[in-house]
């Protein structure tokens, strides 16, 4: 999270999906103006987080990032295509971790077993090719800092970053 933030230049637009991420993104964004952070919250239902980057991208001259889980991403990612017949320049981190880990958080702290939380995994990267935008896989944060580098540099087609998580760090937030 800090290292997409530390990436991104002053007036940009931070849309977030619904998850353990979100509680991230709320605990180490720090928005600068008004309107520059959307999330959804209250029942906060998953896959808010990709139209609302299109409509920002759409509405405002600044860049736009979206953070994402795998599960809510997959809920709206075909909507890519639009992003990308727009030459919109936004850019879409995937917090890849195969699962919804917030609700798993929850099964466990009720000593539940973990039931219906895998998120099949897909090639993120090719699938945002086939849908007209960049891709790319990253693994550590070098590899994050690289992809981001010239992700806000006068882009014309989305960025799609699948980082592929350790979800170990979420514990600690429930």
């Amino acid at each position: 999270m800090t290292t997409v933030r530390s990436a991104s230049p002053a007036g940009t637009v931070m849309t977030t999906d619904v998850g353990s991420h979100k509680i991230m993104a709320g605990q180490a964004w720090t928005a600068f103006a008004p309107r520059e952070t959307l999330i959804t919250n209250g029942l906060s239902a998953m896959g808010f987080g990709l139209p609302a980057a299109i409509g920002a991208a759409v509405s405002g001259p600044g860049p736009v990032v979206c953070l994402a889980g795998d599960g809510g991403f997959g809920m709206t990612a075909t909507e890519l295509a639009v992003a990308a017949r727009l030459g919109l320049g936004l850019v879409v981190v995937v917090f890849s971790d195969g699962s919804l880990n917030r609700i798993e958080l929850h099964q466990a702290a009720m000593g539940y077993p973990l039931t219906a939380t895998a998120v099949d995994r897909v090639d993120i990267p090719v699938l945002a090719e086939s849908l007209g935008c960049d891709g790319v896989r990253v693994e550590n944060v070098s590899g994050l800092e690289k992809a981001l580098s010239t992700a806000f540099s006068g882009r014309v087609r989305p960025l799609v970053i699948e980082a592929r998580i350790d979800t170990s760090q979420y514990a600690a937030q429930y």
